[in-house]
């Protein structure tokens, strides 16, 4: 799959709002398929000063294809670049989620480190993809969960940290090392 053939699928459009929101849908799949589908031009697209156009055209296909607006635009999510041990890393904090399941931030890892360099094959590298996600406890008080997604399946590795960079990359250093 290529950086954008996430692109040319379309869902069929309903006239309601039932289903999964943008902001979820942005977080969970759009986002996942191009970043997992091409892991190095995801890093550097975040990376890049245009990486503000580079979501937005992401986001819109989104909207498209969940047939409503979302909440927020391009201009909201914050890119920090950063390392989760010797890997490099795009964490994307995403605006305040309004139901559960939704995004407080994404992290994309790469699975390359200083010693080994750039691959021959661009597409053999390995990566990982975290979410940071709005949950409840049982007493209804809000906290988070931390998943991660890998292709086709989601992992719950249960209660996450406050969602902050910070504590959100401390986590991930525990997961990845």
């Amino acid at each position: 799959m290529s950086l954008f053939d996430f692109f040319r699928k379309k869902a069929k459009a309903t006239a309601d709002e039932s289903g999964p929101s943008p902001h979820y849908v942005f977080a969970h799949y759009a986002l996942r398929t191009v970043a997992i589908s091409s892991p190095l031009e995801f890093l550097a697209a975040c990376a890049s000063p245009e990486s503000e156009k580079f979501l937005s055209s992401i986001l819109r296909s989104v909207e498209d294809q969940c047939n409503r607006k979302a909440c927020f635009d391009a201009s909201s999510i914050k890119v920090h670049q950063s390392r989760i041990g010797d890997f490099p890393c795009a964490i994307l904090e995403m605006p305040e989620p309004s139901e559960m399941a939704q995004a407080y931030m994404i992290a994309f890892v790469v699975l390359v480190n200083r010693e080994s360099g750039i691959p021959a094959d661009m597409n053999s590298v390995d990566s990982k993809y975290f979410t940071l996600e709005k949950s409840a406890s049982l007493s209804g008080e809000p906290c988070t969960v931390l998943g991660s997604w890998d292709e086709s399946m989601h992992s719950n590795y249960g209660s996450g940290p406050a969602p902050n960079v910070t504590d959100f990359s401390l986590a991930l250093n525990e997961l990845v090392s």
